[in-house]
């Protein structure tokens, strides 16, 4: 694969080479005009930018044939053809923007683009064979007065994890959709999850090329031929299944050590969520005793606030459920949407709780 034979690419009907790029109405502050004049220069890597979610954000350099490789798996699992259309609503200054952008380049798609919002179907008219959301993005959707979501063929859903409540609305719709596993240094997803039809899954399962296993603490770890250059080792949980399928159980550095119990937020945030009808996440304190203490972080006040953590506090395991409840007016978040843990554990050493549960 060589970069430089994608030098072209068609954009709302209009078809533009590295010459008429200026052309381009603007999209998302010109950041998709921006990423195509740097991809059709004649250096081989580009500069991308992690979402900050478990850290400083930072940039890497990537290589453009590594991109095309990423590009090339998600046309062949989806059966891409020339002249089929991609929908571009994710800022192209991530790397799930650029990879649909790529995808359109390399699979000679045509893009269609709706500026990144809330609701990116809104003025959508057109067919779309494959499209790229935040869970936000698509849960808006589903929520919408007048959905547009019937010109959807295949969805893809990333940046953030697809609850109880996308699962289940998702589960009459007729389009395909699918939960992605990836992250800025594997180029966008290496592995999916068909959320809803007759193919549903339980557990994602790896793109072709796509080897995983686990290190000593339990995380994964991949290789993706022609995308990674070496052993990717993630902070994610998880279990490999026979099948080679798997399962993400939370993150090494969000768990809780509380009296030499570890504790799996997300794990607690599954059991729950049924149970609170407002955006949260468990976090932890620091405790005299116990080194760290759950507590349960909301954003705003949840449905019989009052009575909710003693509610909880049957369903778990002692010294798992949460004894406090702050309420926040809302989270602190990277520029993708993904909410800082630490940051907001930070914010909580200067708060005192709404509610407690002895």
């Amino acid at each position: 694969m060589d970069f430089r034979h994608y030098q072209s690419i068609t954009i709302n009907g209009e078809l533009y080479t590295k010459e008429t790029l200026d052309q381009i109405p603007d999209y998302d502050k010109d950041s998709l005009k921006r990423f195509l004049q740097e991809w059709m220069n004649d250096h081989p890597e580009i500069t991308v930018h992690t979402s900050g979610s478990t850290g400083a954000p930072k940039s890497i350099p990537v290589a453009k044939n590594a991109m095309l490789a990423s590009a090339h798996r998600t046309l062949r699992f989806f059966e891409l053809k020339p002249g089929m259309t991609a929908l571009l609503c994710l800022p192209t200054s991530f790397i799930a923007g650029k990879m649909m952008v790529v995808r359109a380049l390399f699979g000679h798609l045509k893009l269609i683009t709706s500026p990144p919002s809330g609701h990116p179907l809104q003025g959508l008219s057109t067919h779309i064979d494959l499209a790229a959301f935040t869970p936000m993005q698509l849960l808006n959707e589903l929520k919408a007065t007048h959905p547009k979501l019937h010109h959807l063929k295949n969805a893809l859903i990333g940046g953030g994890k697809v609850d109880a409540q996308l699962d289940r609305m998702l589960q009459s719709q007729p389009f395909a959709a699918y939960e992605t596993y990836g992250m800025t240094e594997t180029l966008s997803h290496i592995a999916l999850r068909r959320i809803n039809g007759l193919g549903r899954q339980s557990a994602f399962v790896p793109l072709e090329n796509v080897s995983i296993q686990t290190d000593t603490r339990g995380c994964l770890t991949l290789d993706a031929v022609g995308i990674t250059d070496s052993t990717i080792i993630t902070n994610d949980l998880a279990k490999i299944q026979q099948d080679g399928t798997f399962i993400i159980l939370g993150r090494a550095d969000h768990v809780i050590n509380s009296g030499g119990i570890k504790i799996s937020p997300e794990i607690l945030e599954d059991k729950i969520r049924h149970l609170v009808t407002v955006p949260f996440i468990i976090s932890a304190i620091s405790h005299q005793i116990l080194g760290q203490q759950v507590v349960l972080v909301t954003e705003g006040e949840p449905a019989q606030g009052d009575t909710l953590l003693s509610r909880i506090k049957v369903l778990l395991p002692k010294f798992q459920y949460p004894k406090h409840l702050y309420l926040i007016p809302h989270f602190p978040t990277t520029e993708s949407g993904k909410i800082k843990r630490h940051a907001l554990s930070l914010a909580l050493k200067k708060m005192h709780p709404t509610y407690s549960c002895h």
